[in-house]
């Protein structure tokens, strides 16, 4: 039998090697610090389907309360079937093995008290768990390089053996992978809980068609192509009667409307590129690569990504806020992955239907945005103020504009226009005048989008994402900033040196 092989990254990594069939992901260490590419990588490892884990660094000597706060706020909402796990190592840190036992059980009892369904174990090498007492929580995952792939020099039972570090810190799990995915998955998945107001939510929760069960598509229909990039997203609900339930009930609705596209509609597969349950995770249809078929014809398939919400046209019928978290994560990943432009439309938009019903049509309308009772952790923008979006955009587009060369406005029309390279003043000006200009030519929604794919051109000093909907929310909510759209054209001087 072939050992599932798999690796554990960090921000020393950059990637997550091909041949991987499972990562455990660095998320935070100690009681403040996180790991600046743990989302990108996680982000990554779902959607590439691998078996999941997240882990923490202990630092014995502090406070094991802030430690677990900082590992808790970290991963925020995890997936049942992926790892949590301590990386218990406490060399240099002026306290003795018995402290540290102390510390790490401490530390194991409130992640298992926090997320009760998920195994939560550690990782050690020979070393320290000879010094230490035998709790390893709900697994052990053990480092000795000393001893050949899949037989570390332990009598304790162990799930992982971290047999080299050279070229990457590389494991095996103790069977196959789907001896691994059957173990992961075990638990019975918790019973959500709505998130209370200012509570983050924790981003995309993909749910691989490996893991909600999908049938096979049907060739050669199921296996055709988008022959170009998708202007957008369309917006899609059930249209039949629907009642939200527990968690553990999605996956198998997921393969029920699978089943029913393919053995009552004939189609080659679930019609919806993604489906969106009540509870904010976005199980993959057709995904990125296939196109749907929930569009209405041949040529709207083609046109636009088809993510379905899994709400009804009667019985529950308004979607949940972890459900409009969710659709927008799904609308990101195919603007971002697919590649899909920034159109975001309802199923009725160039089609005769109800779909997607009345309250979630009057969302996407709105410009599909987060939901106001939680914020978003990552790079998304706090629009609170003119101020503060102005400064950050300005941030973000600052090193790009300084070597790039803009379009001179204050020129008339029908003269040539000139370019030159702009400094900080510059740039703050040019945001205002485009904002305005933008925003009288084609109104405040149509330009949000705009500055993000401007944002994303070139090279930039840091990944950055802006959060549309919530900018063109705070500018037509702020009649300051609608004031200052209106007159910025006039009032912002441009000096720059020709080029």
């Amino acid at each position: 039998m072939a050992l599932a092989k798999g690796y554990d990254v960090s921000d020393y990594q950059s990637s997550i090697p091909q041949d991987a069939t499972f990562v455990i992901i660095k998320a935070s260490e100690g009681a403040k610090t996180r790991q600046s590419g743990y989302k990108a990588k996680l982000a990554t490892a779902r959607s590439r389907g691998l078996v999941v884990g997240h882990y923490h660094f202990l630092h014995a000597e502090q406070d094991v309360a802030g430690e677990i706060a900082n590992f808790v706020a970290a991963v925020g909402d995890v997936p049942v079937a992926e790892l949590l796990v301590l990386d218990f190592e406490p060399y240099n840190q002026g306290v003795s093995a018995s402290r540290a036992t102390t510390v790490k059980n401490a530390w194991l009892a409130a992640v298992k008290k926090r997320f009760p369904n998920h195994k939560v174990g550690i990782y050690t090498n020979t070393d320290w768990w000879h010094q230490t007492d035998d709790n390893a929580g709900d697994f052990l995952w053990i480092a000795d390089y000393a001893k050949p792939a899949g037989s570390p020099g332990i009598q304790a039972a162990w799930r992982i053996h971290q047999y080299t570090d050279k070229p990457l810190d590389t494991n095996v799990y103790n069977g196959s992978i789907a001896d691994m995915r059957a173990w992961v998955g075990s638990a019975t998945a918790p019973k959500p809980t709505a998130p209370s107001g200012g509570s983050a939510w924790s981003g995309l929760k993909l749910v691989p068609r490996s893991e909600w069960g999908a049938r096979a598509y049907l060739t050669p229909g199921g296996a055709t192509k988008y022959s170009a990039a998708r202007r957008g997203v369309k917006v899609h609900y059930l249209g039949t009667p629907y009642s939200f339930g527990d968690h553990d009930g999605c996956a198998a609705y997921v393969r029920r409307l699978q089943a029913s596209h393919m053995d009552g509609n004939g189609w080659s597969d679930i019609g919806y590129s993604f489906i969106v349950c009540e509870h904010g995770y976005v199980h993959e249809g057709r995904g990125l690569a296939r196109r749907n078929s929930a569009n209405g014809t041949t040529t709207l398939n083609e046109q636009h990504y088809a993510v379905c919400a899994l709400l009804g046209s009667s019985g529950s019928t308004t979607p949940t806020p972890e459900q409009l978290h969710g659709l927008r994560d799904a609308i990101e990943y195919c603007q971002a992955r697919g590649p899909a432009g920034g159109e975001i439309r309802g199923h009725r938009d160039g089609y005769s239907t109800d779909c997607p019903g009345g309250p979630l049509y009057a969302w996407v309308q709105a410009g599909a945005p987060r939901p106001n009772a939680g914020s978003v952790q990552g790079d998304e923008f706090d629009m609170a103020n003119v101020d503060e979006v102005v400064a950050k955009v300005t941030d973000a587009v600052e090193q790009r504009l300084l070597r790039t060369p803009m379009l001179d406005t204050t020129f008339p029309l029908g003269e040539e226009p000139k370019y030159a390279p702009m400094g900080r003043e510059g740039t703050r000006g040019a945001i205002l005048a485009q904002l305005a200009a933008e925003a009288a030519r084609d109104g405040v929604a149509a330009l949000a989008e705009e500055f993000k794919a401007f944002v994303e051109q070139g090279p930039k000093p840091t990944p950055v994402t802006i959060d549309a909907p919530a900018l063109v929310a705070a500018m037509k909510a702020d009649p300051e900033f609608m004031q200052l759209l209106a007159k910025a054209n006039a009032d912002e001087t441009h000096k720059r040196m020709e080029s």
